[in-house]
């Protein structure tokens, strides 16, 4: 729960023409006719895209409709509502368009529970009055870990040492604070500890590097161990 979520980076196609139930290629065509725009239309809605923005989920999606998924119910071709919610996409940008295949493609880099299939839909129908879908979905990193740095499953064994990333290199986006041995002592009993910080959450880690403690904010300068990773 501590590892960064944020943002998640994807390239993804946009296909104009023709929508599908499930907004990707793998659903039923459920409207077709949109026009094909040229660049510069597209260039100029994308920006009504950027920052925080209200998304209605796709219907095929794992979004809890009365305690049941919201693709459940479309298999069983039941008629819902999903609410509104609000996303951030942090950037998006248009990388290429081929005109002649009537398909775009971009680059977003957006929050936590962003759709991206729901967005290709908007861009195309509030954005340029048009029907579209997505013709793939390719997520590029999530936080600090990118598709760059990644390796394939079937190389872990033989690159098993490559394979395993420090802790502290993990959580570098959250506030830490290296802990003497006697604090860690002192958490090692359950107990506060004072801290020269100033964030909510602290991972402490012992002088070796390790993780020694999670801590949340007490008060200022105290700091309260909500997991404990030393022993007394």
């Amino acid at each position: 729960m501590y590892l960064p979520e944020e943002p998640k980076r994807y390239r993804f196609g946009i296909r104009f023409g023709t929508q599908t139930d499930t907004l990707d290629t793998e659903g039923i065509v459920t409207a077709e006719g949109g026009r094909v725009p040229a660049r510069e239309e597209i260039l100029a809605a994308l920006p009504a895209f950027i920052g925080k923005i209200p998304q209605v989920p796709p219907k095929y999606s794992a979004v809890k409709v009365r305690g049941k998924r919201a693709y459940a119910r479309a298999r069983d071709n039941e008629e819902f509502d999903i609410a509104e919610k609000t996303v951030t996409v942090f950037s998006l940008e248009l990388v290429n368009f081929d005109q002649a295949q009537g398909i775009a493609e971009c680059e977003a880099a957006c929050s936590r529970g962003t759709y991206v299939r729901a967005l290709v839909r908007d861009i195309a129908a509030e954005g340029l009055g048009t029907l579209a879908h997505a013709s793939f979905i390719r997520r590029l990193s999530i936080g600090p870990f990118t598709v760059g740095t990644a390796l394939a499953f079937d190389s872990l064994s033989l690159q098993s040492g490559q394979a395993v990333i420090p802790v502290r290199t993990a959580l570098s986006s959250v506030p830490s604070a290296t802990l003497s041995r006697e604090q860690c002592a002192i958490l090692a009993h359950g107990k506060d500890i004072g801290l020269a910080a100033t964030a909510d959450t602290v991972i402490g880690y012992t002088e070796k590097g390790d993780v020694a403690a999670v801590l949340t904010k007490k008060e200022d300068g105290v700091y309260h161990p909500e997991k404990v990773f030393v022993k007394g």
